[in-house]
């Protein structure tokens, strides 16, 4: 239409007197011819049906592509709990977990793949369970209109209700009514609902998967990252001293340890600085470790700004270094001469209590009997902290609760 209403104006001014006639028909006539050559208005209104009805078929392909596909980390609730998740009946699970990645994004240092909700109807009506890849990794049970006191104290109050133990952190709790909430809290309970309970149980599962939450895609992403504002340190790190897979397996081996990967930088001048001498696996993490000293220690810090500690008994320390295989150090492995891991452990309760297994215990050993006494006996004690000499800074002042024998 545009070009009809120009060629009709071209039109009008040949006709005036004085005006260039030729020039005038000459553009009139152009603008009449692309007109005729543009797509009619009503052409594009038929096509559409067509293309929206191809839209509309969906590929079988795809189909089963879609079914394959296993989400990094999902959570399976009873039809009972659909209310927590449903923003239509008041529930905030959604926003919770929200606010949850924005927190352990800033707590280990890269961004936690989203948590995918859905129902599962042969779950039982109140239950949950947390998958990591299609596996289930976690399971628990809430009760119908009650909340949880939880208590850190062994010799608390009894409270009425049913007794449990809180899914996180292996406390004891109990399922109240809400009418003795102001009693539990007058005991020394913390009094926690379900929305909170499945959060924080949830928020406990990925800090302890959040090694294999790290894939490489990530671990790329980080790195990109870091070059823009330091491009040398990448240049010269990546792929000329170490590939994308090792810095990768070290970044997961501090996750796997509770140590954050925020402070990248700092990793990677650590692992600079190593690779060139020594590339095994034990070598960079405690190499990126001891360059982290200073936030580890931090949180383990008493009210008297102390490091309490339990020490190593040295032969202990010089039995794991004359058993430790150099050809096995990059998978942190050990002969099978090691010294007695039940001994150790039962050192361990003696000096800690029987609750020894959910503890936060502080062991301090050197390097690189650290490394792999962490790996021992983190299938039986998850929350220890092992630390090396090398990591403590000079300020500090260490105080020693005991020597493991």
């Amino acid at each position: 239409m545009p070009l009809k209403i120009t060629a009709g104006v071209m039109l009008v001014l040949a006709l005036i007197p004085g005006l260039p006639k030729f020039s005038f028909f000459l553009l009139a006539g152009i603008m009449a011819y692309l007109a005729s050559r543009a797509p009619q208005p009503g052409a594009a209104d038929l096509k559409t049906p067509e293309i929206v009805a191809d839209k509309k078929k969906v590929d079988p392909q795809q189909q089963i592509e879609a079914l394959l596909k296993l989400d990094e980390i999902s959570l399976e609730v009873g039809y009972a709990l659909v209310p927590l998740v449903d923003q239509a009946q008041g529930g905030q699970l959604l926003q919770r977990i929200r606010a949850l990645r924005r927190h352990l994004a800033l707590q280990l240092g890269f961004l936690v793949p989203s948590v995918h909700i859905t129902d599962n109807l042969k779950l039982r009506p109140r239950e949950y369970t947390i998958l990591l890849r299609g596996v289930e990794i976690a399971r628990w049970e809430m009760q119908p209109d009650r909340v949880l006191a939880i208590s850190s104290e062994p010799s608390a109050p009894p409270l009425e209700g049913l007794a449990t133990m809180e899914p996180a952190f292996g406390a004891s709790a109990v399922w109240i009514v809400p009418g003795l909430q102001e009693q539990a809290l007058a005991n020394g309970y913390a009094v926690v609902e379900q929305t909170s309970v499945l959060a924080t149980h949830l928020a406990e599962v990925i800090r302890q998967f959040a090694h294999e939450l790290l894939t490489r895609q990530e671990v790329k992403r980080l790195l990109d990252a870091i070059a823009e504002t330091q491009p040398k340190l990448i240049d010269e790190l990546v792929p000329r001293l170490l590939t994308l897979g090792e810095v990768q397996r070290v970044l997961q081996q501090l996750l796997r340890e509770q140590v954050s990967i925020r402070d990248l930088s700092s990793i990677l001048e650590a692992l600079l600085e190593t690779a060139p001498a020594n590339k095994t696996q034990v070598a960079l993490v405690e190499s990126a470790r001891q360059t982290l000293g200073r936030s580890l220690v931090q949180p383990l810090l008493g009210e008297d700004r102390k490091l309490k500690v339990l020490t190593l008994d040295p032969q202990i320390e010089h039995e794991f270094l004359r058993q430790v295989d150099p050809q096995l150090q990059i998978e942190g492995a050990l002969t099978a001469g090691a010294p007695p891991l039940r001994r150790i452990l039962e050192s361990l309760q003696k000096l800690v209590g029987d609750r020894v297994a959910l503890s936060s215990t502080v062991l301090l050993c050197n390097s690189p009997v650290r490394f792999h006494l962490r790996r021992l006996l983190e299938p039986f004690i998850p929350r220890i902290v092992v630390l090396s000499p090398l990591e403590i800074p000079p300020s500090i002042s260490v105080q020693s609760l005991g020597v493991v024998r």
